[in-house]
């Protein structure tokens, strides 16, 4: 399947065009994928646009990279960009929504392997919350899923305490954490929940899903821009955002075992980097393709606007929390996605 060769295209791509090339960071989630898939399908070079990836493995990474001027683009979770944007209001603007979950289907579960946390049912964990026990779950802390877990909790009538967050952006880890009973639950996204619940191997605990999260209470992910980047080659951002839209389009359109075919050895080496099997081991490879087969894929939206309300939610949110000293301006720190 020629996984190096399409990897080495994803991670050093970098294509003839008029004006300086758009360094972008990626992380490994939905929103990235029209993009690694537009440089595979060579769809920046036909809108003229020069694409550079630079690939950094954690979102601290991507934060400082883009402090420092090192990228001029990054896609993360709303939080992530409203935090960025509070510290550098005069230079990183949130250029858009590149995905929101849609439809009925949970974009978030909360998992336990009941074995371990001795948890098998959402009231069962609500009771342990309620009575102070000691539960920890593995989330990243300041994102879109300590939200949407708070807002879990809310409408339950509870409140967690922060520091039963202790996990972090990386989701195998968080993952791993949990199947080996070193925290009570996990809060997973999609393609991860899928994965995880349907990846065997040998002792693996058994799993269940304590609560799912409607795609409404998820925040989009967004693409945040350097507003010098914008200023200064806009053209070539224009035709950024044109190559993604063709990739959403292109990949709602294509059949499944299309898409799998061409996107599989991206999707491995972007969703888990270093957990793909030994190719000479065909019984974990065939563990892998199991797993991979189970995850049901979304539709993926075109860039948009981001969602006024839904903004505001996190906003209000993040200042409760006090991860925000001072509310935000959807009108100030957003602008439509060019081109």
């Amino acid at each position: 399947m020629r996984t190096l060769g399409i990897l080495s295209l994803v991670l050093s791509f970098c294509l003839g065009g008029a004006g300086a090339a758009l360094r972008v960071s990626l992380p490994p989630s939905f929103g990235a994928v029209p993009i690694v898939l537009s440089a595979a399908w060579n769809l920046f070079a036909e809108e003229g646009v020069e694409v550079e990836m630079v690939p950094l493995p954690a979102q601290r990474d991507r934060l400082l990279a883009f402090q420092a001027g090192q990228i001029d683009a990054f896609v993360t979770d709303l939080t992530g960009a409203l935090l960025l944007v509070s510290s550098m209001p005069t230079e990183a603007v949130i250029a858009g929504s590149v995905f929101s979950a849609q439809g009925p289907r949970a974009h978030v579960a909360l998992i336990t392997p009941p074995g371990y946390s001795r948890i098998s049912t959402w009231e069962e964990l609500a009771a342990r919350v309620r009575k102070g026990d000691r539960v920890q779950i593995a989330v990243p802390r300041q994102s879109d899923l300590e939200f949407a877990l708070d807002e879990l909790f809310f409408k339950s009538g509870l409140t967690f305490r922060p520091e039963g967050y202790i996990g972090q952006d990386n989701m195998l880890t968080n993952a791993s954490w949990t199947l080996f009973g070193m925290v009570t639950a996990a809060a997973l996204p999609q393609p991860y929940v899928d994965y995880i619940l349907n990846y065997d191997f040998p002792g693996k605990p058994a799993l269940v899903v304590l609560a799912e999260i409607d795609s409404q209470d998820v925040p989009p992910e967004v693409i945040v821009f350097r507003r010098t980047a914008l200023n200064r080659n806009g053209a070539a951002a224009a035709a950024f955002f044109r190559a993604i839209r063709r990739a959403a389009v292109r990949l709602n359109e294509m059949e499944r075992d299309e898409l799998v075919a061409t996107g599989l050895p991206v999707a491995v080496q972007l969703f888990f980097p270093g957990a793909g099997p030994d190719p000479a081991k065909p019984e974990e490879w065939a563990r892998v393709e199991a797993a991979i087969a189970a995850i049901v894929l979304p539709r993926f939206p075109e860039p948009a606007p981001v969602d006024p309300t839904m903004f505001d939610r996190v906003v209000s949110w993040a200042r409760r929390k006090g991860y925000l000293r001072a509310a935000l301006s959807y009108a100030q720190v957003t602008t439509p996605p060019p081109g």
